[in-house]
């Protein structure tokens, strides 16, 4: 198991009187993608400024390669790690001046600084750029040419806050694809900050859910998207399907809809229950549902077009949403039309419901 490279203890953050991050504790190990996910105004940005150093805690305590941070090490820290920001920061030179900043900073010798340019230039397919100035290109070149300028650095720990929020879909996939590559040929340990949810799955591997200035949730893509910690986290991250419901002869039911067995970790004394399910887990038919999946008939209340998936409320007793590929069904769903919905019941997910 690698090692702790950076660990927080009851680190918060206020302005005046507005506590922006409340106390909270976090470890990352070396070598790992952390995803850091939440609502606009959860305090992401606070909390990542106070990891790289930028920004001073309020109070609590961090650790960063296994040295305390204080005022006499942050500096000899901060010189190992890298930021790139959501807004791209180019100057009026040319790609391969605007990579050297970050090194000129280090002092060091200008023919070193020109070969960690070329090699990292040459690595990252922007050779062709060198020369041109920085200013002349496209968003996504220039969000490339900042995270050159970070990567010659050659941090340990990269620090990522919403890198690709104002870029296209080409774009992103191409810095998303140099993250991976950077974690995976330098072990460098990355968090980054993120509102695209399933960039959060496509690269982390853990995701920390923070509302209201503290986490609320941390585990693999697969615990906080299919097994989140509360209906507030489940709504967050898009499961659609979220009941109140109650045991009843070891059934969970809610509104006569029988979803699931008790699951095993709600044994004991748990009468009232949240149950979640995600939309695309739910298979619709206008003909009846097959094998061992659960399944109701209900209504068709709307459908619509959502780019490539059709989604269809249902209401079977709960009013269900339903998502599917629209060219994979080729049925139209229209208001009033019998339909029949199913799903596996181990996709449906289980809570006490504490509210």
């Amino acid at each position: 198991m690698s090692e702790d490279i950076l660990t927080v203890r009851g680190l918060a953050k206020s302005y005046s009187k507005k506590e922006v991050v409340r106390p909270l504790d976090l470890s990352v190990k070396k070598g790992e993608i952390l995803a850091i996910i939440g609502p606009s105004g959860a305090g992401k940005s606070t909390l990542m400024r106070m990891m790289d150093t930028i920004e001073p805690p309020s109070q609590g305590e961090m650790c960063i390669f296994g040295e305390p941070v204080t005022k006499h090490s942050v500096h000899r820290i901060r010189g190992r790690m890298g930021m790139l920001f959501q807004k791209t920061v180019l100057f009026d030179r040319t790609v391969a001046e605007n990579v050297e900043l970050g090194l000129s900073y280090r002092h060091l010798p200008k023919i070193e600084r020109g070969e960690r340019v070329a090699a990292i230039l040459e690595h990252m397919g922007l050779s062709r750029f060198a020369e041109r100035g920085a200013r002349t290109l496209s968003g996504g070149e220039g969000q490339r040419i900042s995270f050159a300028r970070v990567l010659v650095t050659r941090p340990e720990i990269l620090f990522l806050d919403e890198p690709t929020a104002n870029l296209d879909p080409v774009s992103t996939r191409i810095l998303e694809e140099m993250i991976i590559r950077e974690n995976r040929e330098n072990k460098t340990t990355i968090i980054i900050n993120t509102h695209d949810q399933a960039q959060g799955q496509r690269l982390a591997d853990r995701i920390a859910v923070m509302m209201d200035g503290t986490f609320v949730q941390i585990g693999s893509a697969d615990e906080v998207f299919y097994h989140p910690i509360s209906g507030k986290v489940a709504k967050f991250v898009g499961i659609q399907n979220i009941f109140t419901g109650h045991v009843r002869d070891g059934e969970v039911v809610s509104s006569q809809v029988s979803f699931c067995q008790v699951p095993v970790s709600l044994a004991g004394n748990v009468q009232n229950v949240q149950i979640m399910l995600r939309a695309e887990d739910i298979a619709l038919s206008k003909t009846g549902i097959t094998g061992d999946r659960r399944s109701v008939s209900g209504v068709v209340i709307s459908s619509a077009r959502s780019g490539a998936f059709l989604e269809v409320s249902v209401n079977a007793g709960c009013l269900f949403t339903v998502i599917v590929p629209f060219r994979q069904t080729g049925d139209v769903y229209a208001p009033g039309e019998r339909v029949w919905i199913g799903w596996r019941s181990d996709v449906v997910h289980v809570i006490p419901d504490t509210s």
